[in-house]
């Protein structure tokens, strides 16, 4: 297993910003849909749309599973310091809820790894 440095850091750059988007901190726009379906119904979307999103990341950058999810775990180190260090929440939650992104970016760039074209 080979890692090249630039595909990395797109990576960890790519997904520290997907991670931002899909579930921002302080302001996590998922409460309004949870309230119309439900919290399961709601998990279940942003976790398809992690996996598709940890897809399209992976073929639009052009990088390895590899490199990808060391890029995606170096992103969610930097995210959850920062988070600590900016936001000092009262639980420890939000190491959880963001290691569920990860694993979804992280499954959907493997997946996009497994299909043929």
């Amino acid at each position: 297993m080979t890692l090249h440095r630039r595909a990395v850091a797109r990576s960890a750059v790519a997904t520290f910003l997907a991670g931002l988007v899909l579930w921002p901190p302080r302001a996590v726009y998922w409460t309004r849909l949870a309230t119309v379906v439900g919290d399961a119904v709601t998990l279940v979307v942003v976790c398809l749309l992690a996996l598709a999103v940890g897809a399209v990341l992976a073929r639009v950058a052009g990088v390895d599973f590899p490199s990808f999810a060391v890029g995606a775990l170096l992103a969610y180190a930097v995210g959850m310091a920062a988070v600590e260090a900016w936001l000092s929440p009262d639980s420890p939650a939000h190491l959880v809820w963001y290691a569920g992104l990860l694993v979804c970016l992280v499954g959907g760039a493997a997946l996009r790894e497994s299909l043929p074209y």
